[in-house]
């Protein structure tokens, strides 16, 4: 049911006026995030990191603040979407840059108390009101409101990322190509360049001009890893390298406008839910049409 739903309604913003607009505000301030705050590329750049730190977030707040390495690595361990050694090396590296912090009792690491804290909350703060200012124009509640109320909302969005992670077999499968640049950090933002890009007046058949020393400066990362990303990209033929020109193909961004509608399906749905039965530990039952599974957090 709650695949139908998403499908019915990515299709609805898909062909919407309003999407290109939409779409444009996700470009910018997404790949804006991440530039002006680089330690994202190592903390939400990969779908692996977006994972863990996003589950670890998700199971805090509805567990006092706190979460441990063993509920976070029972979520993103058995998909594959990152290893219990990088789990630990990442929740380890955030406590180094002053935005994790490990509670007691000591003992057994994977059961100790962590919590988040600093810029990483206000950065997934700041990605989650994108996606709520973005997916405005097809949801009754205003696209900004008081701070309080526009708080609850993002604490709410937050929430509803970690039900999508626990859930994902249950949902639509992302495109070859929205894959792919979650795979690589960070991706999902050069992908964004590149969909911004492509609809610029200066794109034309021979592509879009997209310098690789440019993003690498950026993002904080190396020329040569940006140039091993789109030389991926180009052998599965999502993109086409011309000098300093690039073109997508057109599969591709039709593919990865889907899986963005999508996107902005689930946040539609997911504040909808919410609004007539705030979420416990699994998903209000509108979102869905049936209760949710026994997961625990």
């Amino acid at each position: 049911m709650l695949r139908e739903r998403l499908g019915l309604l990515a299709n609805r913003i898909l062909n919407d006026d309003a999407f290109d607009d939409a779409l444009a505000y996700l470009c910018t301030h997404i790949s804006t995030a991440f530039k002006q705050e680089q330690r994202l590329v190592r903390a939400l750049g990969d779908f692996g990191a977006f994972a863990t730190v996003m589950c670890a977030a998700g199971i805090a707040s509805v567990n006092g603040g706190q979460f441990t390495l063993a509920a976070v690595q029972a979520v993103v361990v058995p998909p594959g979407w990152a290893s219990s050694r990088r789990t630990r090396a990442l929740i380890d590296w955030l406590e180094l840059e002053n935005t994790a912090q490990r509670h007691p009792p000591g003992g057994d690491n994977r059961e100790r108390p962590w919590s988040l804290n600093g810029w990483i909350i206000s950065a997934i703060e700041t990605l989650a009101s994108t996606y709520r200012v973005a997916a405005s124009p097809w949801k009754a509640l205003p696209a900004m409101e008081a701070p309080a109320e526009g708080a609850i909302g993002t604490d709410a969005l937050i929430d509803g990322v970690s039900w999508f992670l626990r859930h994902a077999q249950d949902l639509p499968f992302l495109s070859e190509e929205m894959r792919m640049f979650l795979g690589h950090a960070p991706g999902f933002p050069i992908l964004l360049d590149l969909l911004s890009a492509a609809k610029t007046d200066a794109c034309d058949a021979t592509g879009c001009v997209f310098s690789r020393k440019a993003t690498a400066r950026a993002y904080g990362i190396s020329r040569a890893h940006v140039t091993a990303i789109l030389a991926r990209a180009e052998r599965l033929n999502i993109l086409q390298r011309n000098g300093s020109r690039i073109v997508l193909s057109d599969p591709a961004l039709q593919n990865v406008r889907r899986d963005l509608a999508y996107q902005l399906a689930f946040v539609v749905l997911w504040a909808e839910a919410v609004r007539t039965s705030p979420p416990s530990a699994d998903a209000p039952e509108s979102l869905s049409g049936r209760n949710g599974s026994s997961n625990p957090r």
